[in-house]
C-alpha cells in the first residue's frame, strides 16, 4: 500500500510536466491534447501552478496557527471559568437568602411580638402576618428549591 502511494507520488510531477500540443483542424478550429498529431502542430509549454504551502514559511505559519488556536482556547477557559465563578457567587447568595427566608418563615409561624424602634411591644393583626407568611412562602416557591 506504502509503496503504491510512494509510486503515485514520484510520477505525479512527471504528469504534471507533460506537453500540451495545439494545432488547426481542417474547419479551422484550434485544438488540444497531449498526444501530438499526424499534422503540423505546435508545442506549448504549461507551467504547473505554485503548490501553496511549500516554502520555507509554512513552519512560521503552522507555528502561529497552533499559538492562535492554544490563545483562543485559552481565552475560551478562562471565560468559563468566570463564567462558573459568578454562577457559584450566584447560587450562594441565593442559598443565603433562602435560608434566611425559611428562618423568617420559622419565626413568623411560632407566637411572636413585634417591637417598635423605640422598644415598645405593637400587636400586629394576624391578617398582617398571614399576608407576611404568604408572601415569604411565594418567594421561596420562585427562587429556592425545596
Amino acid at each position: 500500500m506504502q509503496r503504491t502511494l510512494l509510486s503515485i507520488s514520484l510520477l505525479l510531477p512527471l504528469l504534471a510536466a507533460a506537453e500540451v500540443y495545439r494545432w488547426k483542424d481542417v474547419n479551422g478550429n484550434w485544438q488540444f491534447g497531449d498526444r501530438a498529431p499526424d499534422t503540423q502542430h505546435e508545442s506549448v509549454e504549461i507551467q504547473a501552478p505554485q503548490k501553496l504551502g511549500q516554502d520555507e514559511n509554512v513552519h512560521d505559519i503552522h507555528q502561529r496557527t497552533l499559538r492562535l488556536r492554544e490563545s483562543e482556547q485559552f481565552k475560551e477557559r478562562e471565560k468559563q471559568e468566570k463564567a462558573k465563578a459568578e454562577r457559584e457567587r450566584r447560587l450562594a447568595a441565593l442559598e443565603k437568602n433562602c435560608r434566611e427566608a425559611r428562618d423568617r418563615l420559622k419565626k413568623l409561624q411560632r407566637p411572636f411580638v413585634y417591637f417598635d424602634d423605640e422598644g415598645n411591644e405593637w400587636d400586629v393583626p394576624m391578617s398582617e402576618v398571614r399576608a407576611d407568611i404568604a408572601k415569604t412562602q411565594k418567594w421561596l416557591e420562585e427562587n429556592c428549591q425545596q
